[in-house]
């Protein structure tokens, strides 16, 4: 029996050989081990993660690659980049000659 269930919402923010920086719920970032993740998580996922807590006190960690949330934080990622675009006379820079 089930005591409670907490979701939550992870981000890949980077991998590294055996270490993986996680955003939890756009918070806080913490290191995993790599193992951890499903097989396939690569940077830019997004990750539901489901956590039950039976009356035993046994703890279940659910994590699954959320493809629609990943798709959708790209796409709003790609959308911010281009409001940020320079227009085609401005070559850059914070120089005005």
């Amino acid at each position: 029996m089930t005591m409670g269930t907490k979701k939550y919402r992870w981000v890949v923010d980077s991998m590294e050989e055996a270490v993986a920086s996680v955003e939890i719920d756009g918070r806080q970032t913490t290191q995993l081990p790599k193992w951890l993740l499903p097989r396939g998580a690569k940077e830019g996922d997004v990750l539901q993660v489901t956590h039950d807590v039976a009356e035993s006190g046994e703890s279940r960690l659910s994590i699954v690659v959320d493809r629609a949330g990943t798709s959708a934080a790209m796409d709003r990622s790609a959308k911010q980049v281009g409001s940020t675009a320079r227009s085609p006379n401005d070559p850059g820079g914070d120089i005005k000659l």
